[in-house]
């Protein structure tokens, strides 16, 4: 059964999406698939743990959705920030 509690933060930390944070947030979403806790703190969201809590969610997930879905993610963010 999913928690949505690992679905809550109260700060977003993401920056502008780069290669390292790409692998960030496919580390994480692995990491969730494997059946692995997450480490760190959930109340400030991060490319990686965004990674844990859509991998726990959705669990197995060919790679090139993942790219789809972390993609969708970044347009979101910037659209509500006014990031440009």
């Amino acid at each position: 059964m999913f928690d949505l509690e690992g679905l809550t933060f109260e700060e977003d930390e993401r920056n502008d999406l780069t290669d390292g944070r790409r692998r960030n947030f496919k580390q994480g979403w692995t990491r969730a698939v494997q059946g692995r806790e997450y480490e760190g703190v959930l109340e400030k969201l991060t490319w990686n743990n965004l990674g844990w809590r859509l991998g726990r969610l959705f669990g197995p997930t060919p790679d090139e959705l993942r790219e789809e879905i972390l993609d969708w993610c970044a347009r979101q963010r910037k659209s509500n920030t006014g990031v440009q």
